[in-house]
C-alpha cells in the first residue's frame, strides 16, 4: 500500500516554501522553492492519456490510463520473444524449446513483428522517435517528453491535414517546455538547433508557424516567462566561457569562478528587484538578462575598485546573444537607470 500525501491539482495553488517563504514551483514531479531549491513534497500525476476514436462521450470519458499504451510510444506492451534474428527459441534455462513449440513461438514472433506493431502508426512512431532523440539531446525531463507527446497527439486526432508533423512535434516540445515552468526554459531557437543537428529542416519561423496554426487546440494558460527564470542558466553559460578563467587573472581579480559566479547571481538579483516590470517595457526577457549579467559585472567591479571582467562578445559567445541586443538593452535601459 502506498500512501499518497498529495494529488496534483492544477487550479490549486502550490503555496510558500517553510524554509525562505519564496514561490514553490513543479519540477519533474516534485514540489521545489524556485528560490533555495528545497524539496518539499513529491507529487503523483497520470503521465499517459489515450484519447477514445468515439466522439459522442461525456467528458469524463475523452481519456483513460491503460497498460501497453504509452503516450510517447507505439507499440505493444514492451515484450519481446527472444531477439529480433534468433533462429532457435530456448526456454530460461537456456535449453532448446521443443520442435512444436518452436514452431508455435515462431509463429507468434511473427505475428508481433515490428512491421505489424507500427503498422497504420508509421508516421507517429517516426515523430515519436525524433521526440526522444531530441529529449535526451536537450536534456528535457521526462514531464515535457510526455507532455510534447500528448500535445501532438491531441492536435492530430483534431486537425485533418498537418502541414509538417516534424515541425509540429517541435512546437509541442516549446510548449511543454514552457508549460512545465522549469528553472531553464529554452528557447525556440535552441529547439531549432537541435532538430537541424539531427538533419531536420526545422527552422524558428516554421516552430511560430505551427504555434499560430494549432495553439487554439491546447489550453494556453502558461505563464509567460521573466528574467529571473533564465538567471541561474545564462550566468552558468557566462562562468563556464573558456576564456573566462584567462579574464580573471587578465584583470587580477581575486576571486576564484565560483566565487564571481556568485557574487554575479547575487547582483543581477539585486537589479532585478530594482527594475519592475513596467520599467522593463515588455522586452525579451532572455536577451535582457544577458544585458543584466553584463551590468552586475560592471557593479562590482565599481564596488570592488577593480576592473570589469565580462565583455559583451563573452557574454554573446556564452549565451547566443547577439552582441548589439545586450549593447541596446544596456544603453537604452539600463545604463540610464543605475550607472550615475
Amino acid at each position: 500500500m502506498f500512501n499518497i500525501s498529495r494529488i496534483e491539482n492544477e487550479k490549486d495553488k502550490t503555496g510558500e516554501c517553510p524554509e525562505c517563504g519564496g514561490k514553490i514551483i513543479i519540477n519533474s514531479f516534485e514540489n521545489i522553492c524556485k528560490e533555495c531549491g528545497l524539496v518539499i513534497n513529491n507529487f503523483y500525476r497520470e503521465s499517459s492519456f489515450i484519447f477514445h476514436d468515439l466522439k459522442n462521450r461525456n467528458s469524463m470519458s475523452k481519456q483513460y490510463v491503460a497498460l501497453g499504451e504509452r503516450t510517447d510510444f507505439v507499440g505493444g506492451l514492451g515484450s519481446f520473444i527472444d531477439y529480433e534474428k534468433s533462429k532457435y527459441l530456448k526456454d530460461k534455462s537456456g535449453k532448446l524449446l521443443p520442435p512444436s513449440e518452436q514452431k508455435l513461438f515462431r509463429r507468434l514472433k511473427k505475428n508481433y513483428a515490428q512491421f505489424l506493431r507500427i503498422k497504420n502508426h508509421e508516421t507517429e512512431y517516426r515523430i515519436f522517435n525524433i521526440l526522444n532523440k531530441i529529449s535526451l539531446y536537450l536534456n528535457l525531463n521526462k514531464n515535457i517528453r510526455n507532455n510534447a507527446a500528448y500535445y501532438y497527439k491531441k492536435i492530430v486526432k483534431n486537425e485533418e491535414k498537418v502541414i509538417n508533423n516534424i515541425s509540429l512535434i517541435a512546437f509541442c516540445i516549446f510548449f511543454a517546455a514552457r508549460k512545465e515552468y522549469h528553472n531553464a526554459p529554452i528557447t525556440i531557437n535552441e529547439i531549432s538547433d537541435a532538430f537541424q543537428n539531427f538533419g531536420h529542416r526545422v527552422n524558428p519561423r516554421l516552430i511560430l508557424r505551427d504555434g499560430i496554426r494549432y495553439k487554439h487546440y491546447l489550453n494556453n494558460d502558461s505563464i509567460p516567462h521573466k528574467s529571473e527564470d533564465y538567471l541561474i542558466r545564462l550566468v552558468n553559460e557566462v562562468t563556464t566561457h573558456e576564456c573566462l578563467k584567462e579574464r580573471i587573472d587578465k584583470k587580477g581579480a581575486f576571486w576564484s569562478k565560483q566565487e564571481f559566479q556568485n557574487k554575479l547571481i547575487i547582483k543581477c538579483r539585486e537589479i532585478l528587484e530594482d527594475l519592475p516590470m513596467w520599467k522593463r517595457g515588455g522586452r525579451n526577457p532572455f536577451i535582457l538578462m544577458g544585458a543584466i549579467i553584463y551590468l552586475a559585472d560592471k557593479l562590482l567591479a565599481k564596488k570592488y575598485r577593480q576592473k570589469a571582467i565580462l565583455t559583451q562578445k563573452i557574454i554573446s559567445e556564452a549565451t547566443k546573444i547577439a552582441e548589439y541586443s545586450i549593447r541596446d538593452h544596456y544603453v537604452n535601459l539600463l545604463k540610464p537607470i543605475f550607472i550615475n
